[in-house]
């Protein structure tokens, strides 16, 4: 990713979660860090693992030609 698009995403973003945010009390803080808590929750819970790519069906695809 570029550097310019990295500050255009800040500017569209205000900021980015940063540890401190869980004993901030402003509602930006709040938002990043249960947001943050959530993510680290599905993630911790195995509930994010990638599919493994031996098991997924392939898909299924219409011939053009019959």
């Amino acid at each position: 990713m570029k550097r310019d698009d990295t500050e255009n995403s800040l500017k569209i973003a205000g900021r980015t979660y940063n540890s401190e945010d869980y004993y901030k009390d402003d509602e930006v803080s709040i938002g990043l860090a249960t947001t943050h808590e959530q993510v680290s929750d599905h993630f911790m819970g195995g509930e994010a693992v990638p599919p493994d790519p031996n098991d997924t069906p392939p898909i299924p695809r219409k011939s053009s030609e019959k």
